[in-house]
């Protein structure tokens, strides 16, 4: 009985010994397999014949990048994340290629808390380049989201707040982006942000260069509480509204009455300029002295300050761009006084509306006068509340075409998508 117990072990450690040189056998036939069709696919496939750096800009030009939001949201049917999934040799150029994870849109996900181990993983494959991130909701920093910032917070150039019907405002927390070149704060309909809110996350981006808010504010809360604040890097400002149909909130050029801004190049504000507004904006160039080259203001509601008075103040603007209703007293200036916007190169109209041939005639007279590069007026605008626009008559256009083609200044004037001139 004892022999026939060692010769049955035996022979289960010979086969057990067989199966596994077969095992390996089969594995190496299977890798030649796989090595064949790898190669039969780069003689049939001429994607596949393509150098691996070539390969590479492709996924990078495949990307899906929001223009608002500058950033990508993980998706399996987009790229990069789409190329990844196609083949092995595909997947492996995409995690070889940082340029592909360097946009990352954060949000909350239905597959609970695994989406934090995505955006650590996509962050890890974007090293060692520049990362741009969009927190679409504050809702996801419960999750771990906010340490992945900080953790990345030095590679982090561009940052984006898009704060969603799910996020609160006074939730957001303001993390030390030392190194961030442009920040975007978007708010939806009925949110608000605090002044103070806004000042600290500016403090703490001493590198700033390029700042955005779409917001606005209740009364109550700007209080007066705000601290003035002093940033020497910003260069390019943009205040916009969401909505211009709540009386009882304060606008975003409240915020000017808070900065100091000396290297301001580029500045553009959009929402209902008011007289508290205009004060803002005059008392915020006097103290700030900045070298403006860029103003655009975009307004719906008309004040009584005349637009030319308060523009007086940046003499070293060379590109400006009115869509308020107050156009013509920037233009009657500009035929009259020399010394009004010296600078100026490039100018820009888009009124409610032509109310008289009149008007044309004051744009002819400081289009004769000034040595502008551009002239764009966009005679067809939108009136919320009717109305209707002078179209230009025959001799106008004749004056305008011959200052445009004898005197080099381009001119356009727009009726609907066709340029009159």
């Amino acid at each position: 009985m004892s022999f026939a117990l060692s010769e049955l072990q035996k022979e289960i450690a010979d086969l057990s010994s067989e199966i596994e040189a077969q095992k390996a056998l089969l594995d190496d036939l299977i890798s030649r397999r796989r090595r064949a069709q790898r190669n039969l696919n780069a003689v049939l496939d001429p994607m596949a014949r393509l150098p691996v750096e070539l390969q590479s800009k492709i996924f990078v030009h495949c990307l899906c990048i929001d223009e608002d939001e500058g950033a990508s949201r993980p998706d399996p049917k987009l790229a990069p994340m789409l190329v990844s999934n196609v083949c092995q040799l595909w997947r492996d150029i995409a995690l070889s290629t940082p340029e592909l994870w360097t946009h990352l849109r954060m949000e909350g996900s239905p597959r609970g808390a695994n989406y934090s181990q995505l955006y650590g993983s996509w962050l890890e494959r974007s090293r060692p380049l520049p990362v741009s991130l969009t927190l679409a909701s504050t809702s996801v920093l419960a999750e771990g989201v906010n340490h992945l910032i900080d953790c990345s917070a030095q590679r982090v150039e561009e940052f984006s707040l898009l704060l969603l019907a799910d996020s609160n405002p006074h939730h957001t927390p303001i993390l030390p982006l030392h190194y961030l070149k442009k920040l975007v704060v978007a708010l939806q309909d009925r949110q608000r942000f605090s002044v103070d809110q806004w000042l600290n996350l500016m403090r703490m981006s001493p590198g700033l260069l390029h700042c955005s808010l779409l917001a606005s504010f209740s009364h109550h809360e700007i209080g007066g509480y705000s601290q003035h604040m002093k940033h020497t890097a910003l260069k390019e400002l943009y205040l916009g509204e969401r909505s211009l149909s709540f009386q009882a909130i304060a606008n975003p050029t409240i915020l000017l009455r808070y900065m100091t801004l000396p290297a301001l190049e580029r500045l553009r504000i959009r929402c209902s300029i008011t007289p508290d507004s205009v004060s803002d904006f005059s008392a915020f160039i006097l103290r700030s002295s900045p070298p403006l080259r860029s103003l655009v203001i975009e307004s719906m509601i008309a004040v009584t300050t005349p637009t030319a008075d308060y523009l007086s103040a940046v003499p070293t603007l060379k590109t400006l761009t009115l869509a308020i209703s107050d156009w013509v007293s920037v233009v009657e200036r500009l035929a009259t006084d020399p010394g009004f916007l010296p600078n100026l190169e490039h100018l820009t109209c888009t009124p409610r509306r032509i109310r008289s041939r009149g008007d044309f005639e004051v744009v002819i007279c400081m289009l004769e006068v000034r040595a502008l590069r551009t002239f764009r007026l966009n005679d067809v605008f939108p009136v919320p509340f009717g109305g209707s626009t002078v179209a230009p008559d025959e001799d106008i256009l004749v004056e305008l075409r011959g200052m445009r083609y004898g005197g080099g200044i381009d001119i356009y004037v727009s009726h609907g998508k066709r340029n009159l001139v």
